[in-house]
C-alpha cells in the first residue's frame, strides 16, 4: 500500500518522459526503477525527478521477466523487472552508452543487444550485449557491430558489419564488403565467423574461421579501380592484398605478393603530392 501511494504522488513526473515513445507500462516500471535507491544514485536523481532521463526502453525477456533501460546522456541502467504477480523492481547493471541507443532482445530473449551510436546516423556502432546469468544481469560482451570506409568522394565504401548467430553454438559473424556506387565489386566479400565460449564471467572469442577475399582478387580489384582513375580506392586494395599476403606467409618471390607490392609501389607514387 506505501509503495502504491507514493506511485501516484509521483505519478504526474512521468510525463516529462515523451508519451509518444513510452508506453504506458513501460511508464510505471520507470516509477519502480527511480524508486531504487542505487538507480537514482547512478543518475544523480531524486523521487520523482524524471524530468532528466533522455529514454526508456523495455524488453520481454521471459512470461514473467522484462529488461528495462534507462538512460540519461551517455549512463545507462538496466532494471530487470518482475511481472509475475506484483511488478517489482531486481537485478541492476549500471553501464556508460553513447547517446543513441537501440536494444533488441535475442534468441527468445536469452540476451539483449544494445547497439549504440554517438548520432542516430554516425558510425561506428558498438554493440552491448547483456543477460541474465545466476540471477544477476551481465554485461557478456562488446564489439564494434557496424562501420564504414569511406573513399572517393563516398563512391567507394569498405562496409563491415558483425552479427550475434546462432547455428551450433554462438558465433559472432563478420561480413566485410567492397561497393562501388552501392554495388558490391566481383569478389568484393570477406567472411570471417568467430565461435564464442560461454563463461560464468561472460563470452569469450574462439579460434576464428576466414574465407578471406583472396590476394589475387584484392590485386584484381586495385586494377580495375585504377583503370576508373580512383587511385585512393585502388591503393586500398593494393595494400589490402599486401596485409593478406603477409598474412598468409607467402614466399617473397611469390607472384601473388610481387604484383600487390608492385601495385602499391605504383599508386603510392601516384598519389604523393608534387614537391615543389
Amino acid at each position: 500500500m506505501r509503495l502504491l501511494l507514493i506511485l501516484i504522488v509521483f505519478a504526474p513526473c512521468v510525463f516529462a518522459i515523451d508519451m509518444k515513445d513510452v508506453d504506458r507500462d513501460t511508464l510505471r516500471h520507470v516509477r519502480l526503477a527511480l524508486l531504487v535507491d542505487d538507480v537514482r544514485k547512478h543518475f544523480g536523481l531524486r523521487i520523482g525527478d524524471f524530468e532528466s532521463l533522455d529514454q526508456a526502453i523495455e524488453l520481454r525477456l521471459t512470461e514473467d521477466k522484462q529488461l528495462l533501460l534507462l538512460r540519461m546522456e551517455t549512463k545507462a541502467a538496466a532494471v530487470l523487472v518482475h511481472t509475475d504477480k506484483n511488478d517489482r523492481a531486481g537485478a541492476r547493471l549500471f553501464i556508460d552508452v553513447e547517446p543513441h541507443v537501440e536494444a533488441e532482445s535475442l534468441f527468445d530473449g536469452q540476451f539483449v543487444a544494445l547497439r549504440c551510436r554517438a548520432a542516430e546516423a554516425k558510425l561506428p556502432e558498438k554493440t552491448r550485449l547483456l543477460r541474465l546469468h545466476e540471477g544477476k544481469l551481465q554485461l557478456c560482451l562488446e564489439w564494434t557491430s557496424h562501420e564504414e570506409y569511406v573513399l572517393e568522394n563516398s563512391r567507394y565504401v569498405e562496409t563491415t558489419t558483425r552479427m550475434l548467430e546462432k547455428a551450433e553454438g554462438l558465433q559472432l559473424v563478420e561480413r566485410r564488403e567492397h561497393l562501388l556506387d552501392g554495388k558490391q565489386l566481383e569478389g568484393g566479400l570477406g567472411i570471417r565467423t568467430t565461435p564464442l565460449e560461454d563463461r560464468p564471467e561472460g563470452l569469450i572469442f574462439r579460434t576464428a574461421r576466414e574465407s578471406p577475399v583472396s590476394v589475387s582478387t584484392h590485386c584484381a580489384i586495385a586494377r580495375g579501380l585504377e583503370r576508373e582513375r580512383l587511385n585512393e580506392a585502388a591503393l586500398h586494395h593494393a595494400r589490402l592484398a599486401e596485409a593478406r599476403a603477409i598474412t598468409e606467409k607467402l614466399a617473397g618471390d611469390d607472384t601473388r605478393k610481387l604484383e600487390a607490392m608492385a601495385l602499391a609501389a605504383k599508386l603510392e607514387a601516384r598519389l604523393r603530392p608534387v614537391s615543389k
